[in-house]
């Protein structure tokens, strides 16, 4: 049945190009959606570099990354986090973690105070008291850094404060501190007291790897519909010449 299909006149001579003007209209789309990435991850470095003032807020979950906000309250120094695996200029080292009181509504925010160095000849966690008195930290809205494959539990050894952990989550952060955290995380501002090296950078690729994308997609569409126009004069040439 689909062997005597192909073999008719009209479906060769209508396939063809209606199949060439569905590849077309696939690789612009494609090429579309790629300058429609480059535009978001524009638009995201753009808000990363941005000096726009702080904002005061506690509705976290309507908030975007890389927003600017401040919030009151007072470090709980005494139940601190260090992230393993974090390496910085070719050193290894930690994240310091450090649970955040706030102060109108009491919930638990996880602040990244940023980053200090392994010690690795005794292994003694580093030195990162911070005063709990009440305070504003102010900082951008971020993530946990992650990893694709994770070696293990999050939470292993000692139960003593600080902790180690390697690239835990937020509910596994919930676990150990045996309460509800909020649902982001604040990479402190560079400009903030008590905290250690802080080199933020977004963890998104630039918007010229998607114009380079949309660039092949629009050279694929423009290859096929060139085809399909010499294969259309071709045909007319034979027709005529018949």
């Amino acid at each position: 049945m689909i062997e005597d299909l192909i073999e008719t006149p009209l479906f060769r001579k209508y396939a063809p190009p209606v199949a060439g003007l569905l590849f077309v209209a696939l690789f612009v789309s494609l090429a579309m959606w790629q300058l429609e990435r480059a535009s978001e991850k524009r638009a995201l470095l753009d808000l990363f570099e941005s000096d726009a003032p702080y904002m005061q807020t506690g509705e976290f979950g309507s908030l975007g990354a890389f927003d600017r906000i401040q919030v009151d309250g007072a470090f709980e120094g005494n139940r601190q986090v260090l992230i393993d695996n974090i390496v910085l200029d070719s050193r290894p080292g930690y994240y310091v973690i450090t649970p955040f009181r706030i102060a109108v509504d009491n919930r638990l925010l996880l602040v990244n105070r940023g980053w200090v160095p392994k010690n690795t000849i005794t292994g003694d966690a580093p030195p990162i008291t911070v005063g709990q008195n009440q305070r504003t930290v102010r900082g951008l809205v971020g993530n946990l850094p992650r990893v694709g494959i994770r070696p293990g539990e999050a939470f292993e050894g000692s139960k003593e404060w600080p902790r180690v952990a390697v690239y835990p989550n937020l509910d596994e952060f919930s676990t150990e501190l045996e309460e509800a955290v909020s649902p982001i995380v604040v990479l402190m501002s560079p400009g903030e007291d008590d905290g250690f090296a802080r080199q933020w950078r977004p963890n998104v690729s630039g918007p010229m790897m998607h114009y380079a994308y949309a660039f092949q997609w629009f050279a694929m569409a423009a290859t096929v519909l060139a085809l399909l126009l010499w294969h259309l004069g071709k045909r007319r040439r034979i027709g005529s010449a018949t």
